[in-house]
């Protein structure tokens, strides 16, 4: 059976990234290798530090655009007048359709009374079937402005479960979105298990109790990894009191270290990183995150986080 495992971070930043391709690595080093989903697609970078060879690629439509056809178009104005979005515009040539300001909502269509106006798939980006070193990979880029990222998330989940079943892999490997909104609830619903990585600052104690929060309400359970540890010792405490309130586990703590971004440019993984004893926390942090999965956590109970 497949297993799935998520990283996530209630704010950007904080290195779940990074934290996914050292984990990916240390599964490929133990023969375990995972498949890896990148569904980070706002704002894709896993490949950055696993440099995919694309095998393969699809188009993705996230939803629908109007387009006008002006040999059939009777100039008549019903299709600006009813667009609340003001994605018709009227030009010299006559009648338009801005595909920018365009929301796919069908109106234009159902009032045209010369049938000019049809709805079409719109291409929203692109996601691809690739493989690493570390393994095979699922990943993906929306286009600037686009929307509906839950939806590829969901997509490339979708892909990498009939892979991981047809090639019989035992997990996937996951990097989720930041913040808490819809492509996170994606990316985690189902999961066999969160890992959330944080950081001791006072944004990444206050998304941190967001984030767990989330996974407590939607039922998965979840542990929490503090990378860039040192850092603020006060922090680091706040943190600790918001997983003990949830009673979340602390599975480890990744040093702060300036070889982090010297190596991570070089794209070496954290894993590879041997400065401040970063290598050894990743490391140890991995084998709990397996045990843990072993072991089937109690799914936390969502709380306030007190001032």
């Amino acid at each position: 059976m497949t297993r799935e495992i998520t990283v996530v971070s209630g704010k950007g930043g904080t290195g779940k990234s990074s934290v996914t391709a050292a984990f990916a690595r240390l599964a490929a080093t133990s023969s375990r290798a995972a498949m890896i989903c990148d569904l980070d697609v706002d704002a894709a970078d896993l490949h950055l530090l696993l440099a995919p060879e694309v095998l393969a690629t699809a188009p993705f439509s996230g939803g629908r655009v109007a387009t006008l056809d002006s040999a059939n178009c009777a100039a008549c104005g019903v299709c600006e007048m009813r667009c609340r979005y003001g994605a018709v515009r009227e030009d010299d040539d006559g009648f338009a359709i801005d595909a920018v300001s365009c929301e796919g909502c069908g109106v234009c269509t159902h009032f045209c009374p010369s049938g000019a106006i049809r709805m079409v798939p719109r291409v929203s980006g692109r996601w691809f079937r690739s493989r690493t070193t570390s393994g095979p990979m699922f990943h993906a880029e929306l286009y600037p402005g686009e929307e509906n990222s839950g939806k590829l998330v969901s997509l490339l989940r979708e892909e990498a479960r009939g892979a991981s079943a047809a090639e019989g892999r035992e997990l996937i490997l996951a990097d989720g979105p930041p913040g808490v909104g819809c492509p996170v609830i994606s990316a985690i619903t189902g999961s066999d298990m969160v890992v959330i990585v944080t950081e001791p600052t006072a944004s990444g104690v206050h998304d941190l109790a967001r984030i767990a929060d989330l996974c407590g309400g939607l039922k998965v359970p979840a542990v929490v990894l503090v990378n860039k540890a040192g850092l603020d010792a006060s922090m680091r405490l706040r943190v600790q009191e918001v997983c003990d309130a949830r009673r979340l586990p602390v599975i480890g703590e990744i040093p702060f270290s300036t070889a982090v971004v010297a190596g991570l440019v070089r794209r070496v993984t954290l894993d590879r990183i041997a400065a401040d004893g970063v290598a050894e926390a990743v490391t140890k942090a991995w084998h709990a995150v397996l045990f843990h999965l072993a072991h089937r956590l109690p799914v936390a109970e969502p709380k306030e986080l007190q001032a």
